[in-house]
């Protein structure tokens, strides 16, 4: 147990000494909410403060791009130059590894998104029942998993660090615009809204920002609750399939 928590803590350190990491994770996230509480602060969507619809929107974001963006480009370096390979080597079993990682992503999302909330209580005074907090907690969770399931899935299939981080940051930014975590998606085409309520962004979205505005899950949430689980194991089936301990020569 204890090479656990030294590996833990390892890969804790190596994602906070990577500047990109704290910005898309830390910067980002912040300057997208002073832009559109500037931009849409006086509008109201779905009966709720344009405020309080987007905030659940930017934690949900926010936990994609580490995911997706920041977790997939680290385990692909990691790969690429030779860390997984000596870790191999080692008596550390790789059940470690994933649970490490894990860990660390679960740790490194909810302290960002107690940023994200902090910062609008302050700044714009968002503010939510702590009930509603307490019933969020799952959601995020679950969408800390979806997104780990996605970006090490782009891991696995990607043959070097370059692709990974060119196909994680198109699948983000793509659904950082259509699938209503930041824009409604009721202001879209009717075909393009039916193509981004099948987006796992759009299901976990609706299942972290339901608890926060209305208390429950929403009209939806059985549907968004089997979207990402369906997603969760596709893509971490086929992670486990093509995972690599040494990078393609």
């Amino acid at each position: 147990m204890k090479r656990f928590f030294i590996l833990a803590r390892a890969l804790m350190l190596s994602y906070a000494r990577e500047p990109m990491v704290v910005f898309w994770n830390l910067v980002f996230p912040v300057f997208l909410l002073v832009i559109y509480r500037f931009v849409f602060g006086g509008t109201d969507v779905d009966g709720a403060t344009f405020m309080q619809w987007v905030v659940p929107g930017i934690v949900v974001l926010n936990i994609l791009s580490f995911g997706m963006l920041g977790g997939s480009a680290f385990m692909t370096n990691m790969r690429a130059t030779g860390v997984l390979w000596r870790l191999k080597a080692t008596p550390t079993p790789a059940a470690y590894l994933v649970g490490a990682f894990m860990i660390v992503n679960v740790v490194m999302c909810l302290a960002q998104t107690a940023l994200v909330m902090g910062f609008a209580a302050i700044a714009f005074g968002w503010s939510v029942p702590f009930d509603r907090l307490i019933l969020s907690l799952p959601m995020i969770l679950l969408a800390v998993i979806v997104s780990v399931a996605l970006g090490q899935c782009i891991s696995s299939l990607s043959p070097d660090q370059k692709i990974a981080i060119a196909v994680g940051q198109l699948l983000y930014f793509i659904q950082l615009f259509i699938a209503g975590l930041v824009i409604p998606v009721t202001n879209m085409p009717e075909w393009l809204q039916r193509a981004a309520r099948l987006l796992p962004a759009y299901a976990v979205g609706d299942l972290v920002r339901a608890p926060l505005i209305t208390g429950d899950l929403g009209g939806d949430g059985a549907r968004n609750l089997a979207l990402a689980i369906g997603y969760t194991l596709a893509a971490g089936i086929l992670a486990v399939r093509f995972f690599r301990w040494q990078g393609s020569r």
